[in-house]
């Protein structure tokens, strides 16, 4: 159950200095939450870790989050571990909102590490992202299917993620997560739909990779070529990794939008396989 009396806030800005270092100009953050001291980026950029003394995403929690980077900064931001969505009460949920404004010139890498719904657990996401003008931003996310080890695969209640890009205050992507699990084994034809063909195929991870701003540097075919994609216009079971038992370890497919922007998607058996695809498309964009 959550203890805190009002929103989990965490806010940021980075600025850039007259050196072209990106810093923290101003911050805030309220109980669970605290801000690593930032890391030097080869590029004049900062890393922020951001750390929670809580064990995980507890039934009743409300979470703010607040990111701004002015006009020339480049910021990262990660987690500190994978972060748990622990077991619910009926009827109870917890949810998050976060809100990124860059300014122009500016760039953010936003890439927490996955996150575990736990059997019963009820979450909701909201992104919005405010992009200007030559502004660059790679967006990570990965759920896992449960504590797959344990025999939890999609036996949580509920888990949504809705996440609006705008560029100069367009929509230019929108993109709406929407799971309904077993709820702790109580309706089991919910977490077979999941498991089905059109949806998670077999797979217990879903990675999204959101790349908006680098078409300057990297086009489709560069991003294709990377991930070992070929030239096909639609994705089949060809465009695989199999393990040593045959089975399929990893699904990728790669597009792009009509702005040039390029999403990637992900289905694994492991959390592992996602970050070491999106680490090989990361690499490429420096």
């Amino acid at each position: 159950m959550n203890h805190f009396a009002s929103p989990s806030r965490f806010e940021i800005t980075a600025s850039r200095s007259a050196s072209r270092k990106t810093f923290i100009k101003d911050s805030f953050f309220t109980s669970p939450f605290k801000i690593m001291k930032p890391f030097a980026q080869d590029d004049g950029g900062i890393a922020v870790f951001l750390q929670s003394a809580s064990p995980g995403i507890l039934e009743g929690d409300v979470q703010l989050h607040r990111i701004k980077v002015e006009q020339g900064a480049s910021l990262e931001i990660r987690s500190q571990s994978f972060e748990k969505i622990f077991k619910m009460d009926k009827g109870k949920s917890a949810e998050r909102k976060i809100f990124a404004e860059l300014m122009e010139n500016s760039s953010l890498i936003y890439r927490p590490l996955p996150c575990i719904p736990f059997s019963k657990s009820n979450f909701s996401s909201t992104t919005e992202i405010s992009l200007s003008k030559n502004s660059r931003m790679i967006y990570e996310d990965c759920i896992c299917a449960g504590r797959c080890a344990s025999g939890e695969i999609f036996d949580f209640t509920l888990y949504k993620n809705l996440i609006k890009i705008f560029r100069e205050k367009k929509l230019v992507f929108y993109d709406n997560l929407f799971l309904e699990g077993s709820d702790g084994k109580d309706n089991p034809v919910l977490k077979e739909r999941l498991l089905e063909k059109t949806m998670f195929a077999g797979f217990t991870h879903c990675g999204s990779m959101l790349i908006f701003g680098y078409s300057d540097k990297v086009d489709i075919k560069k991003i294709r070529s990377t991930l070992s994609l070929k030239e096909k216009l639609l994705y089949t079971e060809e465009n695989t990794s199999s393990g040593n038992d045959g089975k399929q370890t990893i699904l990728v497919e790669a597009s792009e939008n009509d702005c040039g922007d390029f999403i990637i998607r992900c289905l694994s058996r492991s959390a592992e396989k996602i970050q070491k695809a999106f680490e090989q498309v990361r690499n490429i964009l420096k």
